[in-house]
């Protein structure tokens, strides 16, 4: 009997030496088999990967580009051209009058000096705290090495700043407490929001934050973060109530921030973005953005957004300093655009202020297997983790996006419609045509509801999806008037409300099949925003005329404000989205549609049932008009006493 040899596995991508030696690649990581041999030094260039054809999406989007630009070739070509002949004489005469100008003064012509006068780079300075702080070189302060007079110790500003010690924090907890919310926070909340080393931070907890890095303040942040992750009565404030989880720590870490925020250092910037979102977790709006705020604004003043290259090289910075630099920074960076995308307000930081590169993706950390204790699947192979990898391009389609959105969403007139169309285009094109090419390691498998991937892909995934819909959003409708240049933009205006529908049912599929693989129980705070954004989408479709559509998105949304209300368990910002998209749906009249769609026959038992119990069952999102409950209780369904309180009284959830 003739023995069948195995059919080989098929490798989309080889490492880079065997790429280089033109041989066969068994595709291993972290290191493929030939290497692991050979003791070469084995890398994969996911970025060298044979790219897949264009997706439909693109096509449209490259189409909707091409007839804006036929639009505005069409305007410009009736224009008088002396408007461009002027400008080109006015070019000429300031070129020649540049040409004709003085040489710099003999005095100035030593090199060092004339550079440090014109230089435009700023630099480092030793500052309060014996700290380095960044100064621009409009002010030249980075011309004098130290700010301060008197150079202090380090470990003196500590103890000004606080008595507070790792261990007074650490030690209040039991062991598998630590356990429990260390994990926890690695696992969901840096996995995607890449803000802290997993390794140096490690580190410096066991040698007691000797080095700086891991500090009372970083820790307290940590922990009152991820208490909203798992369910601790320890870590409650009332340990019968989760949405107190991580409140003392919380305190704690306000406290120490306003101490330390005299002197700040790396991790003084990471605790206070952590102390944002601990902020928005608890619903408060206002703090989380002012906390930000803090953070970003420390950032600068520390030249986190600088590239440190310079500073490495002349020793001011060792590797590993710099590298922490910019996993703090990038960290805030992708904090800052997901809350600005979420409560829809201008970016905080500029892109055009950037220069450091994104932190340098480690195959260490990509190729760990994301590990769930055996809690999700307990019988299958873990899969890698591609952390930092997701990271580099969840910040990428955000450089790509949020300057347009602010373009776009602009309340300034100076900027016509024709002109936000043509950047929503021009960012649609480079957005899509991205997201096309993405890696085989970050896409969807195909077989989505059978084949798990890592929780923080589904997020990079779901908040694509969210971006498109903002930048199309604005657009649905049809042409104020009916000239050549709207009738060569008919086709895409029609497809705006195509695309952000579509874009709307992925979300809220991609949410169910998360839900299916982990728990939303255990889901990032900034997805929150995306699951609102398309249940805005859903809800207007419900608004057509067109029974078929209606019914479609009247199922969408309930299943997104289902998925909203498993998140409100950790997050209360949740809560609120719940609370508004109920409010939008009685504002456009589509209340009593989604009313229809509990069980009518519940009414005939509630008088044998708990009245709160009731109504939670009927009503959990508070559909029922204020009329339907007081005539209730004229049929001694509820107690009138109860409808008597003030709205916020009531022990069950009375609508809004």
């Amino acid at each position: 009997m003739s023995r069948v040899e195995p059919t080989r596995k098929r490798v989309s991508l080889a490492c880079t030496v065997c790429r280089k030696k033109r041989i066969r690649c068994d595709g291993a990581k972290p290191v493929c088999g030939r290497c692991a041999s050979e003791e070469e030094q084995c890398e994969y260039r996911y970025d060298e990967e044979r790219r897949k054809p264009p997706s439909k999406q693109q096509v449209q989007a490259l189409e909707a580009r091409v007839q804006a630009l036929e639009a505005q070739l069409l305007e410009y070509q009736g224009r008088d051209r002396q408007f461009q002949n002027d400008s080109s004489r006015s070019l000429h005469q300031k070129k020649y009058a540049m040409q004709s100008e003085p040489g710099w003064p003999p005095h100035l012509k030593e090199a060092s000096i004339k550079d440090d006068l014109v230089d435009l780079m700023g630099g480092l300075s030793l500052g309060e705290g014996n700290q380095l702080r960044y100064f621009g070189s409009r002010s030249h302060l980075s011309l004098v090495e130290q700010q301060v007079d008197t150079p202090e110790d380090p470990s003196s500003i500590h103890l000004a700043v606080s008595d507070i010690k790792l261990s007074d924090i650490w030690g209040t907890l039991l062991p598998n407490t630590q356990d429990k919310l260390l994990t926890a926070f690695w696992r969901w909340q840096n996995q995607w929001q890449y803000l802290i080393h997993k390794e140096a931070f490690t580190r410096s907890l066991a040698r007691d934050g000797e080095d700086g890095y891991c500090t009372p303040l970083l820790l307290s942040s940590i922990l009152a973060l991820a208490s909203r992750y798992v369910d601790v009565p320890e870590t409650r404030v009332d340990g019968s109530d989760p949405r107190t989880a991580g409140d003392a720590f919380a305190r704690q870490a306000k406290a120490l921030l306003f101490q330390e925020i005299e002197a700040p250092r790396v991790s003084t910037v990471i605790a206070a973005a952590l102390i944002s979102l601990m902020e928005m977790a608890v619903d408060k709006e206002p703090a989380g953005w002012t906390y930000l705020g803090i953070a970003i604004r420390m950032a600068y003043n520390l030249g986190l957004h600088i590239d440190p290259s310079q500073w490495v090289n002349s020793g001011s910075l060792t590797g590993e300093e710099a590298e922490l630099r910019s996993i703090a920074w990038w960290g805030c960076y992708m904090i800052e655009k997901l809350f600005t995308v979420g409560i829809g307000r201008p970016s905080i930081i500029l892109d055009r202020d950037i220069q450091v590169p994104l932190p340098p993706i480690r195959a260490a950390i990509d190729y760990q297997p994301w590990d769930d204790n055996g809690e999700f699947f307990p019988d299958s192979q873990p899969f890698l983790s591609y952390s930092t990898t997701t990271f580099h391009y969840a910040c990428r389609i955000l450089q790509m996006v949020v300057q347009p959105l602010d373009d776009i969403y602009t309340p300034n007139n100076s900027t016509s419609s024709g002109e936000k169309k043509n950047i929503m285009t021009k960012a649609t094109v480079e957005l899509t045509s991205f997201y096309s090419n993405f890696p085989s390691i970050l896409r969807l498998p195909s077989a989505i509801t059978k084949q798990p991937v890592p929780p923080h892909l589904y997020c990079l995934h779901i908040h694509y999806y969210t971006l498109i819909i903002l930048l199309h959003r604005p657009f649905i409708g049809v042409p104020d008037s009916f000239n050549l240049l709207d009738g060569l933009l008919n086709k895409a205006l029609v497809s705006y409300h195509e695309t952000c529908s579509k874009s709307a049912e992925q979300i809220t599929h991609l949410l169910q099949v998360y839900s299916k693989f982990y728990s939303l129980r255990n889901i990032s705070i900034s997805v929150i925003d995306s699951a609102r954004t398309a249940a805005m989408i859903h809800l207007f479709n419900m608004t057509s005329h067109d029974q078929l559509m209606q019914d479609k998105s009247e199922r969408l949304f309930m299943q997104t404000l289902h998925l909203l209300q498993e998140m409100k368990t950790a997050w209360g910002w949740a809560e609120r989205s719940v609370r508004t998209l109920v409010l939008i749906s009685r504002k456009w009249g589509v209340h009593e549609g989604l009313h229809r769609m509990f069980p009518g026959g519940e009414r005939q038992s509630l008088s044998s049932l708990d009245p709160p119990s009731a109504l939670k069952d009927l009503d959990p999102y508070g559909f029922m008009e204020w009329q339907d409950l007081t005539s209730w209780a004229e049929q001694d369904t509820i107690n009138p006493e109860l409808l008597a309180m003030p709205p916020g009284d009531q022990p069950w959830p009375l609508g809004i």
